[in-house]
């Protein structure tokens, strides 16, 4: 009898353990903007201005060639498509306006640092 209620016992005891094990969650990582803004700088800016191996010099002395150019001009690309427009800030890219989406995507990816990582 003993021997009975002993297993009846362990045998609560993993049935209850086991009843509260929850697979772990997944907890999703930001989203990067980096490579967003990467896609839009080179289809924008790198196609006929701003990339002089390509033998574009007109957008010198901004190169936009490889990801180092890009955030190092992190503050510039914003001011250039989402800043208002003065005689020192003028609209890019040149005969065109990108689209409200890209543009918000550039201003977030540069409040949150203008960096490779985010």
């Amino acid at each position: 009898m003993k021997k009975c209620i002993l297993l009846l016992l362990l045998f609560l005891f993993f049935l209850f353990s086991c009843k509260n094990d929850k697979a772990p969650i997944a907890i999703p990582l930001a989203e990067k903007l980096f490579p967003k803004v990467k896609i839009i700088v080179r289809s924008n800016c790198t196609v006929s201005c701003h990339a002089p191996s390509m033998g574009f010099n007109i957008g010198l002395p901004v190169v936009l060639e490889n990801d180092t150019d890009i955030v190092y001009h992190a503050s510039g690309i914003k001011a250039a498509v989402a800043d208002p427009v003065t005689p020192t800030n003028h609209r890019m890219p040149q005969g065109g306006n990108l689209s409200a989406s890209d543009i918000d995507i550039i201003k977030k990816w540069f409040e949150d640092g203008g960096s490779l990582n985010n």
